[in-house]
């Protein structure tokens, strides 16, 4: 199994151990619900782009209770993967 899809299991698990469905963090913060999906899954080029890439990652991250620094890490160095 690959680290990204890893990681990725990782943020669905500790989101459905914390009783939160991506409906509610949609709600909280305005994001739409494709937009969660693809930070969960590590598809961030599905995101808008820009400084929206960072606020919608930041306010994941927040909502789930995880390291926004190494949330920003794993977009940034997949960032850098595309290139």
């Amino acid at each position: 199994m690959s680290t990204a899809a890893t990681a990725s299991q990782n943020l669905a698990a500790l989101r459905h151990h914390k009783g939160i469905s991506l409906h509610q963090i949609a709600e909280a913060t305005k994001i739409g619900v494709r937009y969660l999906e693809a930070i969960e899954g590590g598809q961030f080029a599905k995101l808008p782009g820009g400084i929206y890439n960072v606020s919608y990652i930041r306010q994941y991250a927040r909502a789930v209770e995880f390291s926004e620094q190494e949330l920003l890490e794993r977009y940034l160095r997949s960032d850098d993967e595309r290139d």
